[in-house]
């Protein structure tokens, strides 16, 4: 079932990986690979790996391209 588990868990993986994309990128992952039963997770644990991947290239392309 879509619905199954509780939405907080998502919505804290997604402030974390904004915040600190490496912690972010963990808790995805353990979302996708420790939480098979719920396909909530398994879906926004991806999102929430995509997500932290984009936010740390877009601060290394910040870092290093503006002076």
């Amino acid at each position: 079932m879509e619905n199954d588990g509780n939405i907080i868990i998502p919505i804290l993986g997604y402030i974390i990986a904004l915040i600190s994309p490496l912690i972010g990128l963990i808790y995805g992952a353990a979302l996708v690979f420790l939480k098979k039963d719920v396909a909530l997770y398994q879906k926004h644990g991806r999102f929430i790996i995509y997500l932290a991947i984009a936010v740390f290239v877009i601060s290394l392309i910040l870092k290093y391209t503006v002076l």
